[in-house]
């Protein structure tokens, strides 16, 4: 019984998914057989159900009935457009005949046919969605992965520290898009998918909305959930139908995915099925990235570079390392974050950027953060007697204590960096490992 109630799951699945290639079961065998048997296996009167008593395994049952019944509703469905299909055909013969008699009426035909068009197409649509109850879902999903006005996204120029990797992607992506007749009378070939990798808080998701800013491109930014459905056979869609957006864009467009380890791991035996079906839809739209002409970039960034299977690996034709700032990027970051924070004259910002060496740009926010909200506690204890019957104070500069350095060394006593040392040298090793070309230091903040 439990390997027809799998069987029954597998072939109600396939009828799902839509798989043009996979065999179905006939409507008849849905509605005769396996209904039946996922209810008698799920009634507690038949004695060989008792083993499966579980709250887990009914709601195991729920699941699988829910999921024959739409296919026995689908495929309905299917019957009726064929043979709304078939009417249509058998019908072409008066509606040939009626146009022979418009003609002849004072009144045009066009009128007629395009509401007819409009009529037929609109049937369609609803037909379609019938078919595909997910296909509205997967359309606004990927609606709102899209930002259209990239005068909100920062500039390069804007973020702080990491020249080398600004300098790399400008090569890989920007120069291709203003030389466009040097890459095409050389051997060069602009770079259509990028990996940016190094350590978490680093900045890379904001470098690939700052490139998509450079050149005004329509700017995709996604993260791997929202590439991945709980529904059978929905990923691999969202995923197609996402790159045919990008392709099918007449200007430029930047691809942006995030964690990009989570659908790209190593494979091994014991994935299940669906998570190998996403990552092969994976490949076939990266290759079909590097085949088209579209002017489309992928950039996808990770912070477990290890993780990936060595068949994404080989798409990436660029891989750059975006690693924790340097001395001089630490200050300039701190500075920038409490640009608003009034701070003593003689703070020795040198001094704190060396105490902060190991920290990435999100750790130096953090800590920014900390020290404007130790100098905001001091000021409430001493005027605690003075609020207003508003409730709201209004607090000029001058009566703000300045931030010293001794502020910023009492809240480093209890702070400490997000990336372990341990981490920094998992890092190290996979740069100088063959995979990857040189490492790049320096580093960038989410600033």
């Amino acid at each position: 019984m439990e390997d027809a109630c799998e069987k029954a799951f597998a072939l109600a699945d396939q009828v799902l998914a839509a798989e043009v290639d996979s065999p179905r079961p006939s409507l008849e065998t849905l509605e005769r057989e396996i209904l039946p048997l996922l209810g008698q296996l799920k009634d507690s009167r038949y004695p060989y159900a008792i083993c499966w008593k579980t709250a887990e395994r009914r709601d195991c049952f729920d699941t699988m009935i829910a999921m024959v019944e739409m296919a026995v509703r689908i495929m309905h469905s299917r019957r009726g457009e064929k043979a709304f299909a078939a009417r249509s055909v058998s019908g072409s013969g008066s509606e040939q005949d009626s146009k022979t008699t418009a003609e002849k009426t004072d009144n045009p035909p066009l009128t007629s046919r395009t509401s007819s068009n409009d009529s037929t197409s609109t049937t369609i649509k609803r037909k379609e969605n019938e078919l595909d109850p997910f296909r509205e879902g997967r359309k606004l999903a990927i609606e709102r992965t899209i930002i259209s006005d990239t005068s909100l996204l920062p500039r390069l120029e804007d973020l702080v520290g990491l020249a080398e990797a600004k300098q790399a992607l400008r090569e890989a992506l920007l120069d291709p898009l203003i030389y466009p007749e040097w890459f095409s009378s050389s051997d060069l070939r602009p770079w259509r998918c990028v990996l940016l990798y190094g350590p978490p808080g680093t900045g890379k998701t904001q470098l690939s909305r700052s490139i998509a800013r450079e050149i005004n491109s329509r700017f995709y930014q996604v993260s791997s959930s929202d590439l991945i459905s709980t529904w059978s056979g929905q990923s691999e869609k969202l995923i197609r139908e996402l790159f045919d957006d990008a392709l099918s864009f007449t200007g430029t467009s930047v691809v942006f995915v995030d964690e990009i380890d989570s659908l790209c791991r190593i494979r091994s035996t014991v994935e299940d099925e669906s998570s190998r079906r996403v990552k092969t839809e994976l490949l076939v739209q990266l290759q079909r990235l590097h085949d088209s002409k579209s002017s489309i970039l992928l950039i996808c960034a990770t912070n477990c570079p290890w993780d990936l299977d060595s068949a994404f690996l080989r798409r990436f034709e660029k891989r750059i390392f975006v690693g924790l700032p340097d001395h001089d990027s630490r200050l300039q970051l701190l500075q920038k974050f409490l640009s608003k924070t009034k701070t003593a004259e003689d703070v020795k910002w040198d001094e704190i950027a060396e105490s902060t060496e190991g920290f990435s740009g999100d750790d130096l926010k953090r800590l920014a953060r900390e020290v404007a909200f130790l100098q905001f506690r001091r000021y409430k204890e001493s005027h605690a007697s003075s609020q207003s019957d508003s409730g709201c104070l209004t607090v000029s500069q001058a009566e703000r204590t300045p931030v010293t350095t001794a502020d910023f060394h009492e809240v480093l006593q209890s702070f400490s960096p997000s990336v372990s040392s341990i981490s920094l040298q998992r890092y190290d090793d996979y740069k100088s490992s063959s995979l990857v070309p040189s490492p790049m230091h320096n580093g960038l903040a989410d600033a």
